[in-house]
């Protein structure tokens, strides 16, 4: 990214850190599930998700500081550097925490002997791979349970991409406002991360006592009303109030950090786990894109503070509706046991 000089260059590059982030985060979440049980499975995933809000909270401030100091380009040959450094030290200190599945090999490829002809390797684990995990997501899709947290999660995420992300940087520099530079911008992310920092055990916990959907609503619900409070203070200069909207935002963040992975853990088999937690982060994906294209256009049409309250409305909506489908298929299932029984 720090090469690139055309959108082009730019999206291209954008394109091959998301294939990193999502081998990344897909294979760390899926790591921690394979050493939790049900019972600790939120306080299990807790630290690996306070080293995700860590980063996340040096990184602005610290980001924010070079861009300042040596430019934006340098900043990117920087993290890149890091990232280097930080893959060979994986490949070192890592290990599998699972014995791999079995692979299907094709007729073809098992007929050219017990290696499957030079080729095979490619073909087992690209292709053959990739087919395997669109097979897999249909049945995953048509599970209501799986269903529902993966239509929470996109929207969450839609919600996410367009305030977090695409809004709030613009309501922090608005010159008519706060008027924040590159480092206070960081500054105010590096804030919101440290909440979930120092907060993402208390509320592994509260997930894991409580239950997966409570968290996810109540989540939802405080990211909303967080949302709600931002555009006001900003616009007002009010940094106090801006503080309790941003710190009640990431208060929410934290809740969701782990309840919804936890959640479609529980309710798929280990069979389907890593395909689960892949379509997960696909969704997730899926919202982050969308979010940020159209809270784009509500900010081009209606307004930045316009923009950010639809997506605490469209936020609240969603946590009601899923809330009220957990309680009804509970009901459900409830009533199909007394049947049986």
């Amino acid at each position: 990214m720090g090469l690139a000089t055309g959108l082009d260059q730019l999206l291209l590059c954008r394109l091959a850190t998301g294939l990193g982030v999502s081998a990344l985060t897909t294979a760390a979440t899926l790591t921690v599930a394979d050493l939790s049980t049900p019972l600790n499975r939120a306080v299990t995933m807790a630290p690996v998700m306070a080293a995700f809000a860590a980063g996340t909270a040096l990184g602005p401030a610290i980001g924010g500081l070079l861009a300042d100091a040596v430019g934006v380009r340098e900043t990117f040959y920087v993290v890149g550097a890091s990232y280097l450094c930080l893959s060979g030290l994986n490949h070192v200190l890592q290990t599998e925490t699972r014995r791999p599945l079995r692979l299907y090999v094709p007729p073809a490829v098992a007929d050219e002997g017990p290696d499957g002809g030079p080729d095979a390797p490619a073909r087992r684990t690209v292709l053959r791979a990739f087919s395997d995990a669109l097979a897999q997501w249909g049945p995953l899709w048509a599970e209501p349970r799986v269903r529902n947290v993966l239509a929470m999660n996109g929207l969450y995420w839609v919600s996410i991409a367009g305030s977090q992300m695409t809004v709030l940087p613009l309501l922090l520099t608005d010159p008519d406002g706060l008027a924040l530079t590159a480092a206070g911008v960081g500054q105010m992310y590096m804030g919101m991360s440290m909440v979930q920092v120092f907060g993402n055990q208390a509320a592994a916990r509260v997930v894991d006592s409580c239950g997966r959907t409570p968290a996810i609503v109540g989540g939802c619900s405080l990211i909303a009303a967080g949302m709600v409070g931002v555009p006001a203070s900003c616009c007002a200069g009010d940094m106090t109030w801006l503080s309790v909207a941003l710190g009640t935002w990431a208060l929410g963040g934290t809740l969701l950090s782990t309840a919804p992975v936890a959640y479609l853990t529980d309710v798929v088999g280990d069979e389907s786990r890593a395909q689960a937690l892949a379509l997960l982060r696909t969704t997730g994906d899926v919202g982050y894109l969308s979010g940020a294209v159209l809270s784009g256009l509500v900010a081009e049409w209606a307004g930045m503070e316009m923009s950010m309250q639809a997506g605490a409305g469209m936020l609240a909506v969603s946590a009601g509706w899923f809330g009220l489908r957990q309680t009804l298929d509970q009901r459900a299932r409830e009533s199909l046991l007394k049947k049986k029984g």
